[in-house]
């Protein structure tokens, strides 16, 4: 019988030991890599918010930037009202067709009202990310929607708020 019991513990005494040393190799030995993209971050990743981005990177990561104030350079691709209309990625193979994110201004902002003139002008919008429904919008811009503009917000995903728009060359 004594020679069973000192059986048994040399061999939980044994098998504790390699179990100890195995999870030491394979620590020493693994090592995690994060897939990685030019820019140096995780190719999922959304682009940081204090730099400008492209419309296509809005539609794509809109998700993760739903409430954050970005940068955004486009095309005007359609003046809906004197404070509403649609961004398009400046390049068509970059962007696609009919990726654009609605921008509309609040009713006490200082923007100048957009016309015609702005057709087919980049445009650099500061702005808050939103995805919203019209009576979310109307509720944030302080002004109503005309029925044109309701059909596009529901056709469309996100939306910007602007708090600067600028013309770029």
């Amino acid at each position: 019988m004594r020679s069973w019991k000192l059986f048994t513990g040399t061999g939980l005494m044994a098998l504790s030991i390699a179990a100890y040393g195995c999870d030491r190799s394979e620590t020493r030995t693994t090592t995690e890599t994060k897939p990685s993209t030019e820019a140096g971050r995780p190719s999922d990743a959304a682009p940081a918010a204090n730099t400008d981005m492209k419309v296509e990177d809005v539609i794509k990561n809109v998700d993760r930037l739903v409430g954050q104030e970005v940068t955004v350079i486009g095309e005007v691709d359609e003046v809906l009202s004197p404070q509403a209309f649609a961004l398009d990625e400046d390049s068509l193979l970059e962007g696609g067709i009919d990726n654009d994110v609605l921008v509309f201004y609040p009713k006490s902002s200082e923007l100048l009202p957009l016309d015609d003139a702005w057709l087919n002008d980049g445009v650099r919008v500061t702005g808050t990310i939103g995805k919203m429904t019209v009576t979310e919008i109307e509720r944030e811009v302080g002004w109503d929607l005309d029925p044109k503009i309701e059909i596009e917000v529901k056709k469309q995903g996100p939306v910007i708020i602007a708090k600067k728009v600028e013309r770029v060359q």
